[in-house]
């Protein structure tokens, strides 16, 4: 029996489903599938799995570099052909569990893209703070863009975790919501800014129903994707659009920020909800500089004279050292005018 793309797609959806992938990860999953069998049949008449070889995956991950996208009509970018790349890899991977290969042939590639590294950039403070004031609220949508971004920037989500955010999961009172399903199928609490939760009572003022989505869309609930389109337009009109900027950039810049002012890493990955620390640690592209203030000071064997200064602290010390010797200057005055008399 030929382990053809029916067979491989089966595999992968099992695999990717244990693992707790979204529905959307599979579904797109399938399709890289199907577009890397399609391939093979067609470049190397090859229709059976198990026939593939390292070279055949070389060739393949070439052709993507140079590829066009069917729906864009441009070449792929390097996120996206790493990204193709990554199915590639859990294909085999999965294949190679299953035992329908004898040796997953992706152990033999090594694969990078030029400036495939970059990933999202994240805003600064200053931007972000543009971005979220700039944003009109003279009607109901304006309203809701600021509370929907609000909340992005406050506690760190993901496009498909605002998506799928329900009335039962927020507490305003506390400050606090149940992220349902995150990545890899888990559940997290996180923490509300005050500016978030002001907005969010603003938006949802009046609103008689108690239950369904935070953010309710043309079907039931906003679509995620329809999230990154309205920060794409706020941005527009921000003056603050490049390249790597995108919706994933408020999360990312939520974790930036965090880490610039001391938060303990840790804090930042239970936040984030990531797997690993590295995960956190690549994710936020941390200075090491700033990882070295955050260990002199939270390690317990550090001590607080190595902490490290900053600038306000040296005026601070400037200041004080004026006004000593200032007071200094003035009392040798009123003693000298005491002699005097």
């Amino acid at each position: 029996m030929k382990l053809n793309l029916q067979a491989a797609q089966l595999v992968v959806k099992k695999y990717a489903t244990a693992a707790g992938y979204k529905e959307t990860t599979i579904a797109r999953l399938l399709n890289e599938v199907e577009y890397f069998c399609a391939y093979m049949k067609a470049e190397h008449r090859i229709d059976d799995l198990r026939d593939t070889r390292a070279c055949h995956l070389r060739s393949y991950l070439a052709y993507l570099r140079t590829a066009y996208s069917p729906f864009t009509g441009r070449r792929y970018r390097p996120r996206t052909v790493l990204m193709k790349a990554g199915s590639l890899r859990l294909l085999f991977k999965s294949l190679y569990r299953e035992e329908l290969v004898l040796v997953n042939p992706m152990r033999e590639v090594a694969f990078a893209v030029e400036g495939g590294d970059g990933g999202r950039e994240a805003l600064s403070e200053e931007e972000i703070s543009r971005f979220l004031d700039g944003v009109e609220e003279k009607n109901a949508f304006g309203v809701r863009d600021r509370a929907m971004f609000e909340l992005m920037y406050s506690s760190g989500l993901r496009c498909a975790e605002i998506a799928g955010l329900d009335m039962v999961d927020l507490d305003l009172e506390n400050r606090e919501l149940i992220v349902r399903r995150g990545k890899f199928g888990k559940d997290r609490i996180v923490p509300l800014s005050e500016p978030a939760a002001a907005f969010l009572r603003r938006y949802l003022a009046g609103r008689e129903k108690k239950d369904g989505p935070v953010f309710p869309g043309a079907r039931g609930r906003i679509a995620a994707n329809t999230v990154g389109h309205r920060f794409r337009d706020l941005l527009k009109r921000a003056g603050l659009a490049r390249p790597r900027v995108s919706a994933h950039s408020v999360r990312h810049s939520t974790a930036t920020h965090l880490l610039e002012h001391g938060a303990p890493i840790r804090y930042v990955q239970e936040l984030l909800g990531h797997e690993s620390i590295k995960t956190t640690v690549r994710y936020t592209h941390m200075l090491p500089e700033n990882l070295k203030i955050v260990f002199r000071r939270y390690h317990p064997r550090e001590n607080e004279c190595y902490r490290e200064t900053d600038g306000k602290y040296v005026k601070r010390i400037a200041q004080l050292l004026r006004l000593l010797e200032n007071s200094k200057r003035g009392k040798k005055l009123r003693e000298g005018g005491g002699r005097k008399k």
